[in-house]
């Protein structure tokens, strides 16, 4: 009868536990207040000591990287020999023996975040040989990494498939540096091997942050590349040279990499931001473009765990979890009696126009200042509440409710209050739609 009892005890303990957990997850708890004053401490990233990274020489050669083949079944498939042709892609080639007659071959590509590409493959010159191209365009950066593997399909629709294997598209023009570790792979030329350091202790810093607002990790070692210049950074992209001197870089989510360039020294700005051109030195600019990878990879953070929102959220967000504490603290303060500010409401700022300090990019300050103004209050539990809703698929204005008890239209004008500015945001009305007049038929 008591283990009877006890039994009974345990399920109704569990069952309650299930209930409170479900309970817990339908409607979270509202993170508690950090009401400190009016200046709230910006998220100093901690300071961390990195093991010193090893700095090796890659690319710079044409030769070809050759990949062991196998045995499928009845199927030989001879080794693979890779050949980049780099900014105009590469060739796959493999020897493949069956007594059956080969109806098809394809080469399969998978990148880092599970995304790929197939390409068909085509009779090479040689006996038994496929022949793919991959990329025949010169659109695509080097060092992406990927895996691949064949699937051939004889008349009587067998199909056979190798074991995938890892490949880098190298860049044969030139000798770039590579440094890795658990965080990053890095690539880069035109700097020297200090670089490195410098990016994973950025890197490791950032770590801590990441992990306490995703809940997780990145699923996956993302890869930055830097170009030394824009020229260099033309080579890939149909623009050319020309039509990327004032674009710095992208990121893709599908590759699982950042793509960028080094900021030339000496320029001039406007913005606070930036130091004047002889101030410009070799440490800052290490510290600049470390700043841009730790931006960039808060992005794939942002793609991976399905944290999306409007343009100010989400630059906001990659300037917040980056190393720019300057966007975030008191960049907005700085402006005279009647500047104003857009609103965050509707599709909210992007990243066209000037905020009052005469710095570019609203967006990207405003989002990372109003998380930072969330943070403040919230702590870092505000921050991860209400990014766990968000990556849940729950609306912006009802995460902020569920994590503040208030909504966005509310949480402004106190966010704009304490930056100085005018409560209330101008709202641009909505004007009716006005239907041009019907034209009259010719001749009527």
């Amino acid at each position: 009868m008591a283990n009877k009892q006890a039994r009974i005890w345990a399920v109704t303990a569990v069952l309650l536990l299930i209930v409170m957990l479900l309970v817990s997850y339908a409607f979270p708890v509202l993170a508690s207040p950090r009401l400190q004053g009016t200046d709230y401490p910006t998220m100093t990233p901690p300071s961390v000591e990195v093991d010193t990274v090893a700095v090796e020489e890659v690319g710079g050669n044409a030769d070809p990287v050759v990949f062991t083949g196998e045995t499928v079944g009845e199927v030989i498939f001879g080794d693979t020999s890779v050949v980049s042709h780099y900014p105009d892609g590469a060739t796959f080639t493999v020897t493949i023996e069956t007594e059956q007659d080969l109806d098809q071959v394809t080469l399969f590509i998978r990148y880092p975040h599970g995304s790929g590409t197939r390409v068909p493959a085509g009779r090479g010159d040689g006996e038994n040989e496929w022949v793919a191209v991959l990329y025949d365009t010169s659109d695509q950066p080097p060092w992406q990494r990927m895996d691949f593997f064949w699937r051939a399909i004889d008349l009587a629709g067998g199909s056979t498939e190798t074991t995938p294997q890892n490949y880098v598209y190298s860049d044969p023009t030139r000798v770039w540096y590579r440094a890795a570790n658990d965080q990053l792979e890095l690539y880069w030329f035109g700097q020297d091997e200090d670089f490195a350091q410098v990016v994973m202790a950025g890197m490791a810093a950032a770590q801590e942050r990441w992990l306490l607002g995703f809940g997780e990790l990145l699923s996956f070692r993302p890869i930055a590349v830097v170009f030394s210049d824009a020229d260099t950074f033309g080579e890939f992209s149909n623009a050319g040279a020309a039509g990327n001197s004032r674009r710095a870089g992208f990121t893709s989510n599908d590759l699982g990499m950042t793509v960028q360039r080094f900021q030339e020294l000496g320029f001039i700005s406007s913005c606070p931001r930036n130091p004047s051109p002889t101030e410009q030195t070799t440490e800052w600019l290490y510290n600049y473009m470390t700043e841009v990878i730790t931006h960039e990879v808060t992005h794939l953070y942002q793609f991976d765990k399905n944290v999306g929102g409007p343009t100010w959220f989400i630059e906001g967000g990659a300037t917040w979890f980056s190393l720019n504490s300057v966007r975030a603290g008191t960049g907005l303060r700085d402006h005279t009696e009647g500047q104003d500010i857009p609103t965050l409401q509707g599709t909210g700022p992007g990243g066209g126009g000037n905020i009052p300090n005469g710095c570019n990019a609203p967006g990207y300050w405003m989002g990372a200042s109003f998380i930072q103004w969330i943070y403040g209050q919230y702590g870092m539990d505000g921050i991860a509440q209400w990014f766990n809703l968000i990556s849940r698929n729950t609306r912006m204005d009802d995460a902020l409710i569920a994590v503040t008890g208030k909504s966005l239209a509310e949480l402004e004008p106190e966010w704009r209050a304490y930056l100085g500015y005018n409560p209330q945001p101008f709202i641009p009305p909505t004007e009716a739609y006005q239907f041009p007049p019907t034209v009259t038929p010719f001749g009527q």
